[in-house]
């Protein structure tokens, strides 16, 4: 599968996966700042950036995590640093399990590999199946799902972020639509993948928004009393794209995790 992508910087690799929805340019201060001493690839989701897949009917996180490992080989990075937001950190349990010996660290963000519980897996299948059904976000419904990424103070149109994001979601093309719906079933169907966390030897780091909606602090706390070896940081004054909502804060974090 060819992924679009962003490149920049040389050195030890670091791969980024954004969040659902997103695309690679969520990390754009983030990049800026590795790149000055790593060389960063930050990879869009199928049909979140540049370009469209056809995905098959009931394709998984294992078959994406699958694709994206195929990519960094065809890059040819043989040892990388990972940092997954959200489905990107759900990502990261299937991805140790395709490359352990290839992962320097992992970074998990606002995420969590356990199963999906039961009153959000029926919330999110059910606004996928409205999304399927209109072929669009419509703007209530777009409102709805901006106001579950961002802290409280920050959704409001004055802020850029949630602003920008609140359009990007009204204005997906009608030939990606389809392949976004699957992908949320993917991940909101997920497998349980808690499992893995003990079983991660190279330095991992649980990072989450004091103030994430759908995925609360207590999720990273619990994985990370999955991995004695594990460090657990909460971002305050941030919601789940706490590296947008509080990016001062979350670049602080990285400087002192990649002695920058």
């Amino acid at each position: 599968m060819q992924f679009s992508y962003q490149e920049k910087g040389t050195g030890e690799a670091i791969v980024l996966i954004h969040s659902y929805l997103w695309d690679s340019e969520m990390w754009r201060k983030q990049i800026d700042l590795l790149s000055k001493k790593y060389h960063c690839l930050a990879i869009d989701l199928p049909s979140h950036g540049k370009e469209n897949f056809d995905l098959k009917k009931g394709y998984s996180l294992n078959d994406l995590a699958k694709d994206i490992a195929d990519f960094i080989d065809e890059k040819g990075i043989k040892e990388f640093h990972y940092i997954g937001l959200s489905v990107g950190g759900m990502l990261a349990p299937y991805l140790y399990e395709l490359k352990k010996d290839n992962m320097k660290s992992i970074i998990m963000m606002d995420s969590y590999s356990g199963e999906e519980g039961i009153e959000k897996h029926n919330l999110y299948f059910k606004l996928l199946d409205m999304i399927e059904e209109y072929q669009t976000i419509p703007q209530p419904m777009a409102v709805q799902i901006a106001n579950m990424f961002f802290a409280k103070n920050n959704c409001n149109l004055e802020n850029r972020n949630y602003f920008n994001f609140l359009n990007r979601l009204q204005n997906f093309d009608k030939t990606n639509i389809e392949n976004i719906v699957t992908l949320g079933r993917a991940i909101f169907g997920r497998d349980n993948k808690l499992d893995i966390i003990p079983k991660i030897s190279c330095p991992l780091y649980f990072i989450v928004g004091n103030e994430d909606e759908p995925r609360p602090p207590k999720e990273s706390l619990e994985m990370s009393k999955l991995n004695k070896n594990s460090k657990y940081i909460v971002v305050e004054n941030a919601g789940h794209i706490s590296n947008l909502d509080n990016a001062k804060f979350v670049n602080k974090i990285f400087s002192e995790i990649f002695k920058l």
